[in-house]
């Protein structure tokens, strides 16, 4: 190593040290480590020809990657949610909750739920800081979304994540443009959905020293099972600075409120019954206070009544998301670079149905007297039938701090990452009006049922502190003109969480009646290698090894208390962890594109959320052995003849238990070595084929999701099923419609057709695997799949 390389690390060294003093500057921004591949202009949408671009984008980093463009993205549906836009993606396996997009999705890589993959835009990330979920529908508008990172097996690549044992998916907001500019955009669909998007784009002001650009867009939708809507509000902006030194300053934001009927799930014997028939009923109940009041969800595929199946007034999933960030370039010398990445992020979200409350069932719950929790009725001694709302309220405020360095052959990055998040998850109760069968607010901010006492009604009341700090360093070294690159990374990561469950008084559950604190810290060192060797300037080989954790859920520490014996039962329970190796070959050709990725994932210490043996807690959280998963990725393109390009993708995963698994020391071993594990299909085939010249452009697009298993132990599976989507658009520029319309100086018009054969099939949502059903006994549950939909949209630019 030279002088200059080593003086570099100490003077890096020296300046994280100083940047970790003021620790209440809080960090967050994803600073590339080398892992994730780096796109050419060119790959990234950048002077595409008149035939078309190749429907594949080169990578050239040492992790398998695909990269959604600029093109890819417009060709969608202008409402297509995150897991929507990365469904064709190989070994991707998503779902969409309606075609439309709007009523959420999730998705899953290599056997990696959401939860398990990280999530960022421009750098900051947007997991959930308690469950590690995402809601795909929330975030920046297609119209401002310019590309999509996909990182299949490592997240090696980003300093500041969430949850990020298997993969990182990285968006990436718009640049405003160069010239004033206003867009305007409508879609009609199916399901009476409709989507208004305007932006406003300033051109470049104060003597070309800043620009940007802000748009609103206004998006609503059917549920095309059943009563159900879906509405969505967003803002998006962008504004970028140029400094003086040629360093930068990118201010960017959004604000997402969006208000859907809550998606009802299936039981499989629901399904075989009544099919597409199994949305909410319209008619909502008669009785809701005194012992006539009932309701009893059941899985049973039993005539659905008001008693077991819900009304739509009842079942709302509203949120509201906020989000800004700061991104500043700050060059301080010749090769030397500080990046800095302040961020904010809000969170109001939840999901409503109806419950019934028996005021008998409060009393002797350890508590000296009983309590009357239905004042909203003026009477004590009854049931009634209520609202209730799974809330969960979030606020988080983090920064990045990077200084990069480029001496010789090597680009070395430091990077200190810190967050503080709190968080606030309560279960409030709400009367239901009587007068028009509605709640009053589907936000449970007002309307809040309280006992005689004073106190709100609710079933759980969970204040947590999370506290996150990553030091990590980096170098990617270039040799021989870049035909051999390396990539080193080490990762030290901090977390730690302080849970309190607070005593409300005023509930069923004995949780609410006992004051405690659970308090996890954990620590990793994290460390990945990578190396690119180019063969000659067509071929290169790839490989890639690195380490990965995720700490427990913020669940785990609640419903501690033994209902027998009154006392608190905090579980050791280990981080997980996975050992994840790539292993590729790319083919860059002058007809064919080819990418090839063979991998191996060791994944231990899998938790997950099993039911007690003998009834004293109604769930926990536990560590349940491990899984190895050996597959491959194969994504094969021909570049544009003829306005003609085909992709043809194939992932296989053999995703399988390492040994049998006892759910509760209490009960016998579940039969589980050499089963596949949940929701990993072990198949997933692709197949588009576009044709593209001047101002038309048409594609078609299959795919194929083989059998996966509902359990552990593979005694309920749900079969594969295929489906194909349609595309076609006509670009406006010259035309006599935009040469009619005042200002306007280009246009799209776009038609989208998905599921074309309108398959019906249900799945498993993907998004949230800690709480599988072990086996056929628990009555696992299911989402009905997106049917036929088609959808049309007319953007004009002035």
């Amino acid at each position: 190593m030279s002088v200059k390389i080593r003086t570099f690390y100490k003077g890096l060294i020296a300046c994280l040290a100083a940047a970790a003093l003021p620790h209440a500057a809080l960090a967050q921004g994803a600073t590339d480590l080398g892992t994730v591949s780096v796109e050419a202009a060119a790959a990234r949408g950048e002077g595409a020809g008149d035939r078309g671009a190749p429907l594949l984008a080169e990578q050239n980093g040492t992790a398998a990657a695909t990269t959604l463009r600029r093109e890819d993205i417009a060709r969608q549906p202008g409402t297509a949610n995150l897991a929507q836009r990365i469904g064709g993606i190989a070994g991707v396996n998503s779902y969409s909750r309606d075609p439309s997009g709007l009523f959420g999705g999730g998705y899953s890589i290599r056997g990696f739920d959401s939860t398990q993959i990280g999530l960022s835009l421009n750098g900051v990330p947007l997991n959930d800081p308690g469950t590690f979920s995402v809601l795909p529908q929330i975030y920046t508008d297609s119209e401002n979304l310019c590309a999509v990172d996909v990182t299949q097996g490592t997240s090696a690549g980003t300093v500041a994540q969430h949850g990020a044992i298997g993969g990182q998916v990285s968006m990436e907001q718009c640049r405003p443009a160069d010239a004033p500019a206003v867009t305007f955009s409508q879609s009609f669909g199916s399901y009476f959905l409709n989507k208004t998007f305007l932006r406003a784009n300033t051109g470049p002001l104060f003597d070309e020293v800043l620009k940007g650009y802000v748009s609103y867009s206004h998006a609503r939708s059917d549920y095309f099972a059943g009563p159900g809507e879906a509405e969505r509000h967003h803002v998006d902006s962008r504004f970028d600075v140029k400094l003086d030194n040629g360093g930068s300053i990118s201010f960017t934001s959004f604000y997402n409120e969006f208000a859907n009927t809550f998606v009802r799930a299936v039981t499989k014997d629901q399904y075989q019954a009544f099919g597409y028939r199994n949305g909410w009923l319209r008619t909502p109940p008669t009785i809701l206070t005194g012992p006539g009041a009932t309701f009893s969800a059941t899985g049973l595929a039993v005539t659905p009544t008001p008693a077991n199946t819900g009304y739509s007034g009842y079942s709302w999933e509203p949120g509201r998301h906020a989000y800004a960030s700061i991104d500043g370039r700050f060059p301080l010398s010749d090769g030397v670079e500080l990046r800095l990445t302040p961020y904010f992020l809000h969170q109001e979200s939840g999901s409503t149905s109806e419950i019934v409350l028996k005021e008998a069932g409060y009393a002797g719950k350890f508590l000296s007297s009983p309590i009357g929790a239905f004042s909203a009725y003026g009477t004590r001694g009854t049931n009634a039938l209520l609202g209730q709302m799974s809330q969960s309220d979030f606020d988080r405020v983090g920064n990045v701090v990077s200084l990069t360095g480029r001496l010789d052959d090597h680009t070395v990055t430091g990077s200190l990452w810190t967050e503080y998040t709190y968080q606030h998850q309560m279960n409030p109760f709400q009367q239901i009006d009587q007068t028009n069968n509605t709640l009053p607010d589907i936000w449970f901010k007002s309307n809040l049922l309280r006992g005689f006492d004073g106190n709100i009604v609710t079933n759980r009341n969970w204040k947590t502190d999370y506290y996150n700090t990553t030091v990590a360093i980096s170098d990617s070294i270039s040799l021989l003109d870049d035909a051999v690159h390396v990539d080193l990374s080490l990762r030290q990561k901090f977390y730690s969480r302080s849970f309190h469950n607070l005593p409300s008084g005023t509930s069923t559950r004995t949780d609410s009646y006992l004051d405690y604190t659970v308090n996890r810290s954990y620590a990793f060192l994290l460390p990945a290698v990578g190396m690119r060797y180019d063969l000659d300037a067509a071929n290169q080989v790839f490989a890639n090894a690195s380490m990965n954790a995720r700490v427990p859920p913020n669940f785990a520490d609640g419903r501690l208390v033994n209902g027998a014996t009154n006392l608190i039962q905090v579980p050791t329970i280990k981080a997980e962890r996975a050992l994840s190796f790539d292993l590729g070959y790319r083919l860059k050709g002058d007809f064919l594109n080819v990418n090839a990725t063979g991998f191996l994932i060791k994944y231990s210490d899998r938790i997950a959320q099993t039911a007690n043996g003998d009834g004293s807690l109604s769930s926990k959280y536990t560590n349940i052995g491990s899984t190895t998963a050996v597959g491959a990725e194969v994504e094969v393109a021909t570049k544009p003849y003829e306005g003609w390009s085909v992709l043809l993708s194939q992932a296989i995963n053999h995703d399988t238990i390492d040994g049998n698994i006892v759910p509760d020391p209490k009960s016998p071993a579940l039969r589980t070595k050499g089963k596949f594990y949940f929701n990993s299909p072990l198949s997933l085939t692709a197949a588009t084929v576009m044709y593209e010249d001047g101002p038309f452009f048409a594609f078609a697009r299959a795919k194929y999701t083989s059998e996966v298993y509902a359990t552990l132990t593979n005694d309920i599976s749900l079969p594969g099923y295929a489906t194909v989507d349609l595309g076609l658009g006509y670009k406006l520029k010259g035309t006599s419609l935009v040469e009619a319309i005042p200002g306007a100086q280009d246009g799209l018009f776009k038609l989208n057709v998905t599921n074309l054969f309108n398959k019906k099939y249900i799945y498993i949502n993907p998004g949230n695997t800690t709480g599988f059903a072990l086996s056929a006994a628990n009555a696992p549950s299911f989402y009905l799949g997106s049917p036929f939909a088609v959808t049309a949209s007319l953007t004009l630019d002035f």
